[in-house]
């Protein structure tokens, strides 16, 4: 490994030295991470504030979204950690509700590489540290850490949560976390501690989410169990036991973010949450809150341009749905790119029947799933391109007025399209 940047440099070749360290790497486990930290919080006395932990398999980034929109409006010093990013790295780490400014992010960047141990950190645990790190500085009063991949492992989890928020339990990632959603369950069931206020928000729960709360004494709320969600055209109800509550429709799209946004209201209303919350912060935070990549609908020259970063097969789903609700466009034209290791077959099998044309594409990833299997599970005419972004430049050159052109599969998908849309004079709705 090359040595770390000057601390005159600019945050670019910082990144440019992070990706030496292979972002597609994986070593799960927490000792390495942790030792690191513990050196940092007694070198530099550092307070870690109250902290909100996010896991699940989807639904993870935009209930870190709604949860930093309500605290926010509630007045409280908030930071978010979420990954991966869509187009700049400093996504990752949000400050008060803004992306962190290159030189905080060099400041803890600097801090970092000067401890020892941070050379054996992987790409993610540095990229955690260095969130932890700004958000001391920051001075903040909430943390919000949206888990990486599982739970128990995952780096973010060397910090004990006052409050943890499980979304759902579904099949990916089974190389590192399982087979069967009852050993992912199992996984994603670390983040939770004794005492702790915690909300598991699955419209399908498995036990091994419960039976492990239950071992370590942790307060787990359940939904369907001890709360329910019912949605109408104008907004939805919230039922805990003998307390009923009524809040308007997120702002971001779709019935998905209904479930979202109650499992986060849950969350914050948990008895064993000391979070002091009014009315008017919840409704704002939930109206206003977006999330980059999910369901974005742009406009350019009369088409509606949908990117999303569904990349599973539950995901997948909640797309469908999405666009079911929408008006039925001439024509609906699919670009579609994924990695490898994803579900692809089963993926395009699902939404095939939904597109009149495809276009295929490589993505900007060593991971990337090449043509020909994308071609292969399409088993139909297409278009394939040498990359995503000519898929998708392809997809446009042979759509007219009022065409649909729907963009998924990966985060680097989105990434990709979302960048060419920036430049093109698209506008995001």
């Amino acid at each position: 490994m090359s040595h770390a940047p000057a601390e005159q440099a600019a945050l670019a070749e910082w990144l440019l030295w992070l990706e030496a360290r292979n972002p597609a790497r994986i070593d799960l486990g927490l000792d390495r991470v942790a030792d690191v930290w513990r050196k940092l919080k007694q070198e530099g006395n550092l307070v870690v504030p109250k902290v909100i932990t996010v896991a699940g398999t989807n639904g993870k980034g935009s209930s870190v979204a709604l949860l930093e929109a309500i605290l926010l409006a509630e007045g409280y010093r908030v930071g978010a950690y979420t990954s991966p990013h869509i187009e700049r790295f400093n996504e990752r780490i949000r400050l008060m509700g803004a992306d962190i400014q290159d030189h905080e992010l060099v400041v803890a960047m600097c801090q970092l590489a000067a401890t020892d141990g941070s050379e054996a950190l992987t790409y993610y645990e540095w990229a955690t540290l260095a969130a932890f790190l700004a958000f001391c500085r920051a001075n903040l009063d909430i943390w919000i850490l949206e888990v990486g991949l599982g739970g128990r492992l995952d780096a973010v989890n060397i910090l004990d949560a006052d409050l943890a928020l499980i979304t759902n339990i579904g099949l990916d990632h089974q190389a590192y976390l399982g087979d069967t959603r009852t050993q992912i369950g199992y996984e994603k069931a670390g983040v939770l501690r004794k005492g702790q206020a915690a909300v598991y928000a699955d419209t399908d729960p498995i036990e091994s989410v419960i039976d492990h709360a239950n071992a370590i004494g942790c307060p787990l709320i359940v939904r369907g169990r001890d709360f329910m969600v019912e949605a109408d055209a104008t907004g939805w109800r919230l039922e805990q036991g003998d307390r009923s509550s009524y809040w308007p429709l997120p702002g971001m799209f779709g019935r998905t973010q209904v479930d979202n946004a109650a499992s986060v209201v849950a969350l914050l209303q948990h008895p064993k949450s000391t979070l002091n919350l009014r009315a008017s912060s919840i409704e704002a935070g939930v109206r206003s809150a977006k999330n980059r990549g999910r369901f974005e609908i742009w406009v350019h020259e009369g088409r509606q341009v949908i990117l999303d970063v569904a990349h599973n097969l539950e995901s997948v789903r909640v797309l469908l749905d999405n666009l079911h609700a929408l008006a039925t466009p001439s024509r609906r034209l699919a670009v579609f790119g994924a990695l490898d290791d994803k579900p692809i077959e089963a993926m395009i099998s699902l939404c095939r029947p939904e597109f009149d044309e495809w276009y295929l594409g490589q993505l900007d990833s060593v991971r990337s799933a090449s043509i020909a299997r994308l071609s292969s599970a399409l088993d139909r005419p297409q278009i394939s391109e040498t990359s995503i972004t000519s898929a998708y430049n392809a997809a446009f050159a042979h759509s007219a007025v009022g065409d649909q052109i729907i963009a998924f599969g990966s985060f680097y998908t989105v990434s990709a399209i979302r960048h060419v849309l920036s430049q093109s004079g698209a506008h995001l709705v």
